[in-house]
């Protein structure tokens, strides 16, 4: 399915800059301003999904059952949903050829991409449910490599959503998305709302290395 990405939260791409909230330089405040333009030029989002009962007496689907987190995330939910979303191959190729040129509009670029695939996520979550035509609620997203959710599941969840073949999004061997602007996801569907939140430095797979923690931030969303 086809979305039109008409903006995306520039306090994320700063974020995903590592800003520290100092004043921004005039240049690169219009460098900012530049790439967002270009990533909503370039973009092609798209995403595919699939619905599917919980069976938690035979554990299917699978992958919602491997691990703890999952598992605990949909304990009140009777279906989840898979989601694959991508940004496509366009804005790929942008941050390629800026990182011959121009390193610094790449790495805004590659931020840009960043908060434009969570942007996707978002609007796809609002049409899956309003396409439900039903009173219903979502838990978080909870994708491959976060938490205890091993990473290398992007393999089995494209191939579960028919990723490849309905919007191009494959998998690499050392289990990297491609185009890398995608995102899989699990999202869990209650009757009522839920109020278990997993987004947090302590599931995510960054967590030993991740920069923001350790110069006291965090990249989630206040």
């Amino acid at each position: 399915m086809n979305l039109k990405l008409s903006g995306f939260n520039r306090k994320e791409v700063l974020q995903y800059l590592r800003w520290t909230g100092s004043k921004i330089p005039q240049e690169v405040d219009v460098l900012i301003d530049n790439c967002i333009a270009e990533t909503l030029r370039v973009a092609e989002p798209r995403y595919t999904y699939r619905v599917f009962a919980i069976d938690r007496k035979n554990e299917v689907p699978h992958i919602a059952f491997v691990g703890e987190d999952v598992p605990n995330m949909l304990s009140e939910c009777e279906r989840v949903i898979f989601l694959a979303a991508t940004l496509g191959h366009g804005l790929e190729l942008a941050i390629r050829q800026a990182q011959v040129r121009d390193m610094s509009r790449a790495i805004v670029l590659d931020c840009c991409g960043s908060a434009a695939i969570e942007a996707v996520c978002d609007m796809a979550e609002q049409e899956i449910a309003a396409a439900m035509e039903e009173d219903i609620h979502l838990t978080d997203r909870f994708s491959p490599g976060y938490g205890d959710l091993p990473i290398l599941l992007q393999h089995e969840f494209i191939h579960t959503v028919d990723a490849p073949r309905k919007i191009g999004l494959t998998v690499t061997n050392t289990h990297i998305l491609t185009p890398r602007k995608s995102v899989t996801a699990l999202i869990g569907i209650a009757d009522k709302p839920q109020t278990k939140r997993f987004r947090g430095c302590a599931y995510c797979s960054m967590f030993e290395t991740c920069a923001f923690r350790k110069a006291g931030k965090t990249c989630g969303r206040e």
